[in-house]
């Protein structure tokens, strides 16, 4: 069967996997729908037929990093866990991906947004994909008293932006290994731990 005569789902699943390589290799801004079909072997009349510009590609791309991740939270091994040691593994989480090296595109894809960008309401799910499983964890420590206060709003967005922020600082020391980046991102979640953690905990 040809690359041209696979089924939907496979041609989408091929395409993505020759478009994550791109964006690897040249980034978010340099690689070109062209760049796409050479790698593929495919025309830009089928790749379109799939895909509504290089835009979508990617955001496809970073919701199916996201359902893997968030996929990993969901085990039940993550799932037996202490509110902290959730915290603590989300923490491992981030840091080792790190190494992952779409990340580095992933910051010039979201320099190319405006305010009026019709993409806005998907980055906004993913984000609330991950900002809902910060949050069930958080209100699980507040409900079984193992972290301090009742407002799972502010802490939530304490944990959310400290991740984040490491995670974005991480990105600018690329010679680390995957190890360093989730020692970094867990020390700073433990530190957070020490100022919100009860003593029962």
């Amino acid at each position: 069967m040809s690359r041209n005569r696979l089924p939907a789902n496979e041609a989408k699943a091929f395409i993505l996997s020759h478009a994550r390589s791109l964006f690897i290799d040249k980034g978010y801004d340099k690689a070109t729908m062209d760049d796409l079909c050479q790698l593929t072997s495919m025309s830009k009349g089928n790749i379109y037929h799939h895909f509504k510009n290089k835009e979508d590609i990617y955001l496809q791309l970073l919701d199916l990093h996201v359902t893997q991740l968030t996929n990993s939270w969901l085990n039940p091994e993550f799932q037996s866990m202490s509110p902290t040691e959730q915290l603590l593994a989300l923490a491992d989480h981030y840091g080792r991906d790190c190494e992952n090296p779409l990340l580095s595109s992933a910051m010039e894809f979201a320099n190319t947004l405006t305010d009026d960008s019709e993409v806005l309401p998907v980055i906004m799910a993913i984000y609330e994909v991950i900002s809902n499983a910060i949050k069930e964890i958080v209100k699980s420590g507040v409900d079984q008293q193992v972290l301090k206060g009742d407002d799972v709003e502010s802490l939530s967005f304490a944990v959310m932006s400290l991740l984040s922020g490491a995670t974005q600082l991480c990105l600018t020391m690329p010679h680390l290994s995957g190890d360093e980046y989730a020692a970094l991102h867990i020390n700073a979640i433990k530190m957070l731990l020490s100022g919100i953690a009860t003593d029962t905990e």
